[in-house]
């Protein structure tokens, strides 16, 4: 066992009914019960990864707090997490302390969006995440539930983002509890180019997208039970709902693998796909001044991108390929063919390779 120092306080249980009662007094927990970061399971946590305890990842926003690869730990324990999860645990943290992810906005804003962690690559077979049925939901698999519900605790426990506090969400978003979603390998029927390759890395290596998302919408794309024009059609009609349309903002699209195959059929890459539907998503300004508006501080104000004299100018859903973001995921579902869209909400998506090899 590693003797490395542990500077984190210690509090004594008599048994885990004891820490339970302890963890909502003190809240460390968002209301769902958390496991006790006993000093064997942190220190075998810390054993794993090989690293400082006391290596500062960054500050976590809005409360400030400093991420420790110990306070990381600490909380992976929490959730339930296997050593060998931490590695996905940490480049997740460090994708969300990128500036271009916003975090400070996504914790404290009325919106309430929910950090989406994508898992992409090797690792998803390796680590044995769900990426079929049941993709966004419990099923069993512990790597998808844990590694979620750790980020969620760290923006809880060292991020201070507690609604009634720092975080003034509105309505909030269900995903805060656990929300993470991993990608279809090639040999696990994805056609497409995966998502870590279309942000710049290379397919052999693992990868973890944080993607600050709003709402969340399941629709059916009908592939094998339309035409292909029936279906962009159908896409274009969710990316350009008007409720999500005051701004343009970076979007994802998680396609079925039935889906996926179907377009691929008829001629539709991942790139096509997404270039067409870029050029069909738009609506026009008259429809676009019924929603009030939001602030035009955004950096994509729909005020800013046509004439807003001109009731016939049309807006754009999407600024270019990089805020279309398309993954294949899930299970089958003929001929409905389910999929999901979900909309970006202040920052945009981080794609960070994890440096570890489970060789």
């Amino acid at each position: 066992m590693s003797e490395v120092q542990l500077v984190s306080k210690v509090f004594e249980c008599a048994d885990i009914d004891d820490f339970t009662e302890l963890a909502y007094k003190n809240g460390w927990t968002d209301g769902l019960p958390v496991l006790p970061p006993t000093e064997k399971k942190v220190r075998a946590m810390l054993d794993y990864i090989k690293r400082d305890p006391q290596e500062v990842l960054g500050v976590v926003s809005c409360g400030e707090g400093m991420a420790t690869i110990e306070k990381v730990a600490i909380n992976a324990v929490m959730a339930g997490c296997l050593p060998e999860y931490l590695p996905v645990v940490i480049t997740a943290v460090e994708a969300m302390l990128d500036n271009t992810f916003e975090l400070m906005r996504v914790q404290c804003t009325t919106g309430g969006p929910g950090p989406l962690a994508i898992i992409s690559g090797p690792v998803v077979k390796k680590l044995n995440f769900n990426c079929g049925e049941g993709v966004f939901t419990g099923t069993g698999h512990r790597a998808n539930s844990t590694i979620g519900r750790a980020i969620r605790l760290i923006l809880w426990n060292i991020g201070l983002g507690r609604p009634g506090q720092m975080s003034h969400a509105t309505m909030g978003h269900p995903g805060r509890y656990s929300y993470l979603v991993a990608e279809r390998p090639p040999e696990e029927a994805n056609p497409w180019e995966p998502l870590h390759v279309t942000n710049g890395l290379k397919a052999e290596d693992s990868a973890v997208s944080m993607f600050p998302s709003g709402a969340h919408i399941q629709f059916n794309l009908g592939a094998g039970a339309n035409t292909v024009e029936n279906n962009l059609f159908v896409v274009k009609d969710v990316l350009t709902n008007l409720g999500q349309f005051q701004q343009a903002m970076q979007k994802l699209l998680v396609i079925n693998p039935q889906g996926a195959h179907v377009l691929q059929a008829a001629g539709y890459d991942k790139a096509r796909f997404r270039d067409e539907l870029i050029k069909q998503s738009v609506r026009a300004v008259r429809d676009i001044k019924r929603t009030g508006g939001t602030s035009t501080t955004a950096t994509w104000h729909w005020s800013k991108l046509v004439d807003v004299n001109d009731d016939d100018a049309m807006v754009p859903a999407m600024v270019d390929a990089h805020h279309l973001q398309i993954m294949v995921a899930g299970g089958w579902a003929p001929p409905v063919c389910q999929c999901v869209c979900i909309n970006a909400m202040h920052g945009e998506m981080v794609t960070k390779k994890i440096n570890w090899s489970w060789d």
